[in-house]
């Protein structure tokens, strides 16, 4: 199984070559349906990969652009909220980091969300929920925010504000 930050990677590269255009969509397809083929023949268990995988071509297109636009958005999110204990943070209903206090510093985990709504990704908005979980009290933040860097800069202000604000409730 592939670690999650190699599959987001692989995910930035590909979709960087989409962006830049090193990568065009009718050679993408024939190398899907190649592979398709190539499963089909040589695993019973994939017998459908030929008929099946090509007709996601142009959904998987268009998530690697809005997916190569939004990583760096949702990358400097993780960075800021990686620093507190006890926080879930939840963006477009596919990306995840969890973290918990560890012995000597904050642990965190990242995942797809386990009800991961792709096509959010292809929003023009980034939607961001977050939790914190101070002692048995949970507090909510939830916000829908534009991808441009001013708009991203506030917001990341209003999430740090929340956070700094439930992690002291919690110290006190």
């Amino acid at each position: 199984m592939t670690n999650i930050n190699d599959q987001w990677d692989n995910y930035m590269e590909l979709g960087k070559q989409v962006v830049n255009g090193s990568l065009n969509k009718e050679m993408f397809e024939k190398q899907i349906i190649a592979l398709s083929s190539f499963l089909s023949e040589t695993n019973q268990d994939y017998h459908y990969n030929a008929a099946y995988l090509p007709n996601y071509v142009a959904d998987f297109w268009h998530f690697l652009e809005c997916f190569c636009h939004k990583y760096p958005l949702v990358n400097k999110l993780f960075l800021m909220v990686s620093v507190y204990p006890n926080v879930t943070l939840i963006i477009d209903r596919y990306w995840q980091l969890e973290s918990v206090q560890g012995e000597y510093t904050v642990l965190t985990t990242k995942k797809v969300h386990p009800s991961c709504e792709r096509k959010r990704v292809c929003d023009n908005e980034l939607l961001i929920e977050c939790s914190v979980l101070c002692d048995t009290k949970r507090f909510i933040y939830h916000s829908k925010t534009g991808t441009d860097k001013d708009e991203l800069y506030q917001e990341l202000e209003r999430l740090e504000e929340f956070l700094n604000d439930k992690s002291l409730s919690a110290n006190h």
